[in-house]
């Protein structure tokens, strides 16, 4: 029999039920620092956890590498452990000129342009949030006091795509921005219909790490990591809501 937890690589009991997702390895410290008593549970390829305690709940943040196949792997696997609610803190680049580096985008929903869901179920079926979830996220952005955007994103499997077909990108990116999607990332319509199909309760965080000028992208720098560090906060403020609430117990 296939071990359900091959490639996280974690004992079920050691993950808590409240679980944040990073892309980057290098984040997954970043957010334990918030956490009590964090120690590394699992350590295997993209997959590095480690748990600690919030409010006096078990938590856990684990990195799950760039794109929807290893975010599919990673939440299968995820639910086969004490998990309840998921919520992802990433990094996305603007569509619309509004949002400005470092701004938090509480992603109610995903526009799937991956290839991983299209293998699970049909394209009809929503990457949504759970509500409960997604309330939490807006109480804590307004308790952290980081500038925030309520909305829906594009989860896409190509970062460098519109390298190679600057046409087609530019006319679906135009569809996009008039149909009001906020900005571009690659996970998370992957955790959302994974999750959902799983049940588990699914959200996300994003701060915007690309924003969009008169002269193209403005990247990075010293308003992004502050954001990001904002966003890292409004999670786990979140699960500190939800936990008050009795959500995942």
């Amino acid at each position: 029999m296939v071990d359900p937890r091959y490639h996280i690589r974690v004992n079920p009991e050691d993950v808590g039920e409240f679980v944040i997702v990073v892309g980057d390895r290098g984040r997954v410290e970043r957010v334990a620092k918030y956490f009590s008593d964090a120690k590394k549970v699992g350590d295997n390829r993209e997959y590095l956890t480690y748990t600690g305690y919030v409010k006096g709940k078990k938590v856990s943040v684990m990195s799950t590498g760039m794109g929807a196949p290893a975010m599919a792997i990673g939440i299968e696997e995820l639910a086969t452990t004490n998990a309840k609610v998921v919520i992802r803190v990433g990094t996305t680049g603007a569509f619309q000129k509004e949002l400005k580096l470092g701004d938090s985008i509480i992603v109610t929903g995903a526009v799937r342009l991956d290839g991983t869901t299209s293998q699970y179920i049909m394209p009809e079926y929503p990457a949504i949030a759970d509500f409960r979830v997604v309330s939490a996220l807006v109480r804590a952005a307004e308790l952290v006091k980081n500038r925030y955007h309520v909305g829906i994103v594009a989860s896409t499997d190509s970062y460098y795509g519109r390298n190679f077909d600057p046409e087609r990108h530019s006319h679906m990116e135009k569809l996009l921005v008039k149909a009001g999607v906020l900005a571009v990332e690659m996970e998370i319509g992957a955790l959302y219909v994974v999750g959902g199909i799983k049940g588990l309760k699914t959200g996300a965080v994003l701060t915007v790490r690309e924003e969009l000028s008169e002269d193209g992208y403005i990247q990075a720098g010293p308003k992004f990591e502050e954001g990001l560090e904002k966003s890292i906060q409004i999670a786990v403020k979140a699960i500190e809501i939800l936990i008050e609430g009795g959500v995942g117990s």
